[in-house]
């Protein structure tokens, strides 16, 4: 019952993002169940003129009528096999659009979690791994309703025989009901062991694709390596061919090869049997048919007519029997896609909204916080103050909580335990896009799109010109834009354009802080805002750094000490919890402190440089 709500709401979900596609398939499906009966129907009218010693004229005539049905068969099934496939790839499009359009309205503290990734991860491998997703299943019910189509039309063509096979005209068994009734009875029991078989089929399909899978998402890896042009320089320079050529040899052509060799054995042992099984059945149907022809119950004609019709329902049986066995495959596959599509965020908004014109105070109040699933906290017991205009510099070593501070403080994560207060109020009673105006952001893992520069900018299609190229001017880079063939309006990496520019990891970083920048937000956080730079360009940044953001907020992550001098206060993190808060030469003069030492080790560096 579960299987078949599934089925109901694949059906509605498809028919909500591509409203021709299922329609266009049942038209698919009578004109594909058609073809077959047209030969049958008229070989067997042609076959009885004959006998009946009618003219050359009229058997022309049929002929004729034949090929002409034929033709305009063949022409509106090529006709709509190519229209159905381009609307399955149209089908698969949307779906993957209402997918990303679920992603990004999904909270960041959800893309993060392992479990959640993991749904998108299966999501993804099943286009890669079993075709596409809803085409297959759309693909799946042009075969039932093929196969369903067929029977139908088989039975209405045999129906006259089923009085004929209740004529009693001998004392032989072939002769008797009772024999009509053993082939009925073996076709329907052929019916369900096709069915079983298919299931069976597509059970250890699925166990032995689970393994598979592995091996394929190594392929696929391997393939957008090869793909990538950035990857290029490494696999030259080190000479990472062979390597890889290993690799991949062992994992997809040997693992693979054993999966695979394991599947068609199975699949080709249930094929192997199900058609002998056929066989069998249909010799039953051809010495029923037979026997009764000649007995003289029917022509020679009608005998052709029945004969093709009774096997054009073992056929129609297997399909519709494959199908069943199909479902065991996409019905999980589903599952993951309305689980994605139904994911609720935890997050609540309230319903304050903050003017920006205000000054701001934030206050961490015996905040703690643990990612979800993990046993260890990231943040312990956290009490500080930021007062409106000031800039704090986050240090410490690597995982000693500075990113997630950032995180909180952004409300990309709730806390755990504690409150986070924007001007007394917690954060939580804020509007959701009353946050995201506060905050000027570029984080340590920040992403430049394969768009237009300026677009990268303004973050949006449009963008205002002169506050573009003013932060461009403020990050140091609108010389190299300037330089650029088109300006503002060149793409960046080659992904949607071939002609666009590639850019060095300290340019890229540059117009990340220019989009920050852009933003004009009261706060501005920079993670590691200067890492990929050398360090002409980093003095060049800090020492404009104040005038960037004069009356703002600035709280900034680096890892280079000698950067955070000019900072109003430090906090200094270690093991998750914040050991020191002060000016810099407040927390240089505690010689035992944890700032003193991170930097002494930093000054020991400089000077062996």
């Amino acid at each position: 019952m579960s299987n078949m709500k599934t089925v109901f709401k694949i059906y509605k979900e498809i028919q909500s993002l591509e409203k021709k596609v299922l329609p266009s398939v049942a038209v698919q499906s009578i004109v594909s169940s058609l073809k077959p009966f047209i030969n049958i129907l008229f070989t067997a009218k042609i076959i009885n003129l004959l006998s009946e010693g009618k003219g050359f004229k009229t058997v022309m005539i049929y002929i004729t009528i034949a090929v002409a049905i034929n033709f305009l068969l063949f022409f509106l099934g090529s006709f709509l096999d190519e229209y159905s496939q381009n609307l399955r790839s149209l089908l698969l499009n949307k779906e993957n659009k209402r997918v990303a359009s679920k992603l990004f309205k999904t909270e960041y503290q959800k893309l993060e979690n392992s479990k959640f990734k993991e749904l998108i991860h299966k999501h993804e491998e099943a286009e890669k791994s079993r075709w596409s997703r809803f085409p297959y299943f759309v693909w799946t019910t042009y075969r039932f309703l093929n196969g369903l189509f067929t029977l139908i039309i088989s039975v209405i063509i045999i129906f006259p025989l089923l009085k004929v096979g209740f004529t009693r005209t001998g004392d032989t068994f072939f002769e008797k009901p009772i024999f009509l009734i053993t082939v009925i009875i073996a076709i329907l029991a052929m019916a369900v062991i096709i069915l079983l078989v298919a299931v069976n089929i597509n059970k250890s399909y699925l166990k032995a694709n689970e393994s598979y899978a592995e091996i394929d998402r190594v392929f696929y890896a391997f393939l957008d390596i090869f793909g990538d042009y950035r990857t290029g320089k490494e696999i030259r320079i080190y000479k990472e061919q062979n390597l890889i050529d290993s690799i991949a040899t062992s994992k997809i052509l040997t693992d693979g090869e054993k999966t695979l060799r394991k599947i068609s054995m199975h699949t080709a042992k249930a094929s192997s049997f199900v058609a002998i099984l056929g066989a069998v059945v249909g010799f039953g149907v051809y010495l029923f048919i037979g026997i009764k022809g000649l007995l003289g119950l029917f022509n020679i004609g009608s005998l052709v007519l029945y004969c093709g019709s009774f096997m054009q329902i073992i056929n129609g049986i297997m399909m519709m029997a494959n199908t069943f066995g199909k479902l065991q495959e996409i019905i999980p596959l589903a599952k993951c896609y309305f689980e994605i599509l139904d994911t609720k965020d935890d997050m609540e908004y309230g319903k304050r909204e903050l003017d920006l014109a205000d000054k701001f105070e934030i206050e961490f109040k015996n905040v703690s916080f643990k990612y979800p699933n993990a046993e260890i906290y990231s943040l312990k017991n956290i009490n500080i103050k930021i007062s409106n205009g000031e800039n704090l510099a986050v240090v410490g070593r690597n995982g000693s909580g500075k990113t997630t501070f950032i995180k909180l403080l952004c409300r990309l994560y709730d806390v755990t335990d504690g409150e986070i207060l924007i001007n007394g109020i917690n954060i939580k009673d804020y509007t959701r896009e009353s946050i995201i105006k506060l905050y000027s952001v570029v984080f340590q893992d920040f992403k430049i799109f394969s768009t237009t520069l300026a677009q990268n900018i303004s973050a949006d299609e449009s963008y205002d010109s002169e506050k573009l190229f003013a932060s461009l001017d403020k990050a140091n880079i609108k010389d190299r834009v300037l330089n650029m063939e088109h300006k503002e309006n060149t793409y960046l990496y080659k992904d949607l354009d071939k002609s666009g520019v590639e850019i060095s990891g300290g340019e890229a970083q540059k117009l990340a802080l220019a989009r920050a920048l852009y933003k004009d937000a009261p706060i501005v956080i920079l993670d590691e805002p200067t890492a990929a730079l050398d360090p002409i360009a980093e003095h060049e940044i800090y020492s404009r750094f104040n005038s960037f953001v004069e009356n703002k907020t600035a709280i900034y992550i680096s890892h280079r000490l000698s950067s955070c001098a000019f900072c109003d206060n430090i906090a200094v993190f270690d093991g998750g919890n914040l050991v020191q808060h002060g000016t810099h030469n407040q927390l240089l003069s505690d010689t035992n402190g944890k700032y003193y030492e991170l930097w002494n080790v930093q000054a020991q560096y400089y000077i062996c440089g």
